[in-house]
This record gives structure tokens, sequence and C-alpha cells, in this order.
């Protein structure tokens, strides 16, 4: 005869999505005309978390490498763009992995902005630039180049979660306006809960104030 036990850590998974939903809601209903949402708080708030997560699994089992960051950062930047979509009623249409053409091979990019068939924005995530910390100009302004032989109009960004391993962007005129470095030199597993000012670089309300100003072209 089997026993049966209690897996906590499989009905702590079971939550996740209801969890995920539950946010999402609560956050539109505080919302209010005149509150200003902290979004880049938020966002360094749930890296702060998962990456705290990642390590204490790596110390538990062992692990070599922890769980690589990459899905959910761009999971956490769609997450909190969807919100400003609804809440500021934009009515835009904003999908992830989405090719941009109905073609074999076509470019995927990290999330995508539509409103109807027109491709207004394109945002690539990157959790770090280590290996393009040297060459992410070109890196850069080669995928512009080749969305834009598609969409002419549309807008590419790039946002970066850290400035941990790389110089940043430096005096690029386009920071802030197309890319994007969120936290100054610092890795998530050391942030706090605190709310803290001085850990942001470009904060991630500027990538959204750049996506409403494009809706209402």
């Amino acid at each position: 005869m089997s026993v049966e036990f209690q897996d906590e850590y499989a009905d702590a998974l079971d939550n996740l999505v209801p969890a995920l939903q539950d946010s999402y809601e609560r956050m539109k209903q505080q919302y209010s005309p005149g509150y200003k949402f902290d979004y880049s708080q938020a966002v360094a708030n749930r890296l702060r978390a998962f990456y705290a997560t990642q390590l204490g699994i790596k110390k538990i089992l062992d692990k070599k490498f922890a769980q690589a960051g990459s899905d959910f950062f761009v999971e956490t930047i769609l997450f909190f763009l969807i919100l400003f979509n609804d809440l500021n009623g934009l009515e835009l249409e904003i999908k992830s992995e989405q090719t941009i053409q109905p073609k074999r091979n076509a470019l995927r990019p990290d999330i995508t902005i539509w409103r109807g068939l027109d491709l207004l924005a394109v945002i690539e995530c990157k959790t770090q630039l280590g290996w393009h910390r040297h060459d992410w100009k070109s890196h850069f302004e080669s995928r512009e180049e080749k969305i834009k032989e598609v969409f002419p109009n549309a807008k590419i960004f790039l946002v970066v979660m850290t400035s941990c391993n790389w110089s940043g962007f430096g005096e690029d005129e386009r920071v802030g306006k197309q890319l994007f470095c969120l936290l100054k030199d610092i890795w998530p597993t050391s942030l706090s809960k605190c709310r803290d000012p001085e850990i942001f670089d470009t904060r991630i309300e500027y990538l959204f104030e750049e996506i409403n100003v494009l809706s209402h072209k």
C-alpha cells in the first residue's frame, strides 16, 4: 500500500499561476487616476524574489549553476507592460515570441507590440550583456535593420536587467529612449525588499512612456 504524503513544493508550484493572476487583478483594482505606479520597483522586487529563490534551490540541491533568469525577465517586463497598457487604455496588442512575418525562420523578438497587423515596437530583453558587452551597438543596430526591412516604422528597444558585468550604454543619446538598463551595477540577489531609488540606472517608466507616445501616433 502506498503512503500518501503532501508535497509542499508541488503545492507552491500549483499556486503560481493563480498568484500571478491575483496579483494582476489587485494591481488593477488599486489603481486610481493620478496614482503613480512604481513599475521599476515592482520589476526589481520580482527579480529579487526569483533570483533569491534560484540561489536557494542551487544551494539545497548542490547545483553548480542556478536556473537562468532570461525567460523570467521577459515575463516580468511583459506582465507590467500589459498592466500599463490596460491601466492607460492604450488598446495595444502585446505578444511574446511572436514571429513578425508568416514565414520560416522569421524573426521572433522577445516582445512585440501591435495595432492590428501593424508592428509598432519590438522590445529585446537581456539579463546582462556578457557576450555582447563589447559589440552590443553593432548587434543592436543589425537587429534593428532587419526588423525595419519588414516594418520600416517600427521602433526597436533594448532592455538590459543590470550593468553588473559591463560598462553600460555610456553617453549614447538613445539611453532612455531606445536603450534601457534597469539596475545600476547590482545583481538581483543583492537587492532588498525596501524601496531604494539608488539601485536604478534607467527606470523602466521611460520605456513605458515611449510606448505610450507610440500608441497615440
